[in-house]
């Protein structure tokens, strides 16, 4: 709550607590009489009485402090004091105001008619008091309380439909308010969520186009590539055993890539899945590095590795696929932009301490690329590793190595279902 609302709050509460005060000693002098203006006194028990509800009403006055707290409970000590003695419904009348406005069911109704019962009471009290009575005014100066009555027969009625009217009628309309701003928080909650939902719509869609042109393009190129490096990889065994073993490799590697192809499609078409089992399993793992490193062996400049991992099976699934990964976009940007060179590998790593990861290679100045990539070899990286809570940097020194720089946690944040395709 602001100072500037505290303080009208405040102010509103003391001006309240201030009229109560006041109405609940107005009737105490309307009973007590006054001899030297011609104003005689009541009976003594009906003036001790006057005293007694004056005394407990100014408590009850005080109470209004906490009638927003507690509501019911002041609105019920107020109107119990009018009902019994000689008093005023006004502190009453306050609190019925906070019951009306902050609480609902069936107990604001049985507080209101008890409220007007206690009012109707109150005017009772008011006619049988001496020729000060507010009542008697009207009736006539030194009227008794039965001619008062009998002259105005509408009077109590009147009465408590008049007391009640300004502080029912400021009750409801608080009230009214109230349901109008929480009726606007819903409205706007309610938009909010709908561009949500429009906005998940709309990329849900989007995904799902993804989808069909990666199955319908880039699956249908590798299941080809695959088939014709299985033919010629037939063809050859007996002929040409290294022309065999090489279309072995590419005919392995187009079907890896297929199944992984495959496994973003089914991501991209129900992003739902990253909480599943498949990536809990993880498509790779930290045991699949040495085949990647064997392979990378094989290729012209060779690999050197230096790999120290404790307790590798117990990493998370998510955090070793997402090394694997590292390495392997690292090492074709390698062998890309730096064909022929020698990448040195070095990965270490435990629980507690997580992934931290160092993939170097020369890169001088005239080589020819062996082929032309995307540009977002280094950003997918860098992507994996923050979405893990890790870290990556890519930079070439001023010896002409490049390097990649990269730590992950061994244990990572929870993962949201928007960070599932980073992690196929």
């Amino acid at each position: 709550m602001s100072r500037g609302r505290a303080f009208v709050r405040g102010l509103v509460t003391t001006i309240w607590v201030a009229v109560g005060i006041f109405f609940a000693v107005l009737p105490f002098g309307q009973h007590i009489g006054n001899e030297d203006r011609g104003i005689p006194p009541t009976s003594p028990g009906i003036a001790l009485a006057a005293g007694i509800g004056a005394l407990l009403m100014i408590g009850a006055a005080i109470l209004l402090v906490w009638r927003t707290r507690y509501p019911y409970l002041v609105t019920a000590i107020a109107a119990g004091i009018a009902l019994f003695l000689p008093s005023t419904p006004v502190p009453a009348l306050i609190a019925l105001v906070s019951v009306l406005h902050r609480r609902r069911g069936p107990w604001v109704w049985i507080m209101t008619g008890a409220v007007a019962l206690a009012c109707g009471v109150s005017t009772r009290w008011d006619a049988q008091s001496t020729s000060n009575s507010l009542m008697s005014t009207f009736a006539g100066r030194g009227a008794s309380p039965d001619e008062v009555l009998a002259t105005l027969p509408w009077a109590v009625p009147l009465s408590v439909f008049l007391l009640m009217l300004p502080f029912v009628a400021t009750g409801l309309l608080l009230r009214a308010r109230s349901e109008r701003d929480v009726a606007l928080v819903e409205v706007q909650d309610t938009r909010q969520s709908a561009a949500t939902l429009s906005d998940e719509v709309s990329r849900q869609r989007e995904r799902q186009e993804v989808a069909r042109e990666i199955h319908d393009t880039l699956a249908s190129r590798l299941s080809t590539l695959s088939l014709h490096a299985g033919a010629l990889e037939v063809n050859a065994r007996e002929s040409d055993t290294a022309l065999a073993g090489a279309a072995s490799v590419v005919r392995e590697s187009a079907q890896r890539s297929l199944d992984d192809l495959r496994y973003v499609v089914d991501v991209l078409r129900d992003p739902a899945q990253a909480q599943g089992s498949r990536i809990a399993a993880g498509r790779t793992s930290l045991a699949d590095l040495p085949d990647l490193i064997e392979a990378s062996e094989a290729l012209p400049g060779g690999i050197v590795s230096n790999v120290f991992l404790s307790d590798a099976a117990g990493c998370d699934p998510r955090v070793a696929h997402a090394c694997y990964r590292i390495v392997q976009e690292a090492l074709a940007n390698a062998r890309r932009h730096a064909p022929g060179q020698t990448v040195s590998l070095s990965l270490r790593g435990g629980p507690g301490a997580g992934l931290t990861l160092t993939l170097t290679n020369p890169a001088p100045e005239g080589l020819t690329p062996t082929s032309v990539g995307g540009g977002h070899g280094v950003t997918g990286m860098t992507e994996r590793a923050t979405l893990l809570g890790g870290t990556l940097t890519a930079r070439t020194d001023d010896h002409g190595v490049f390097g990649i720089y990269a730590w992950l946690p061994w244990i990572p944040p929870v993962l949201t279902v928007t960070d599932a395709p980073a992690s196929a």
